[in-house]
């Protein structure tokens, strides 16, 4: 697996890179409409789940571990493409949505951890992210009410340390694959 993700390193940057630019628009603009951030949300969940289905049939993982990972992807297109083809719907609806993304999103990320850390020592990075996108999903459950800007910064939050963790990863993998050729 290993192997596979040192070729691939790229993706983990740029699906860092494109977290950390959506959670810096969430800072900068909090006061969006509800319905602009229903579109980033979308947006950031189809990306994440093209990027997760790339990964899948990209890294040449083993059977098990690709089904999660094309669960996670499909997962991610699914939250994007409802959050856009129904954007009248309740924010309360999208943050749900969002939650429920974030916590399986976490949990599938956490199993792909555990096998990373059979082949790269000390690996901690995907585990933070993990852990953050459990975290961000329970807290959106917890506080479903909550204003829209408050979600604008919970998600930016979650995006820049998230796409921080998955950036750390990819240059790391970068560094094993330049040691090793």
């Amino acid at each position: 697996m290993v192997s596979a993700l040192k070729q691939n390193w790229w993706v983990l940057v740029l699906r860092g890179v494109i977290a950390i630019a959506f959670g810096i628009v969430s800072f900068i603009w909090p006061g969006v409409t509800a319905l602009a951030l229903v579109f980033l949300l979308a947006a950031f969940a189809f990306v994440e789940g093209i990027f997760a289905l790339i990964g899948a049939f990209g890294y040449g993982l083993p059977g098990g571990q690709r089904l999660l990972m094309v669960l996670l992807g499909l997962l991610g297109l699914a939250v994007g493409v409802f959050a856009v083809a129904r954007p009248g719907i309740a924010a309360l609806t999208i943050v749900v949505w969002v939650a429920w993304w974030a916590i399986i999103a976490g949990i599938i990320q956490i199993v792909v951890a555990i096998e990373m850390r059979k082949e790269i020592e000390n690996e901690w990075a995907l585990i933070i992210g993990a852990l953050l996108s459990i975290v961000f999903g329970i807290l959106l459950l917890w506080r479903p009410l909550a204003g829209v800007i408050t979600l604008a910064y919970l998600f930016g939050f979650y995006a820049i340390i998230f796409g921080i963790a998955m950036l750390s990863l990819g240059i790391r993998l970068r560094s094993l694959a330049t040691r090793i050729a």
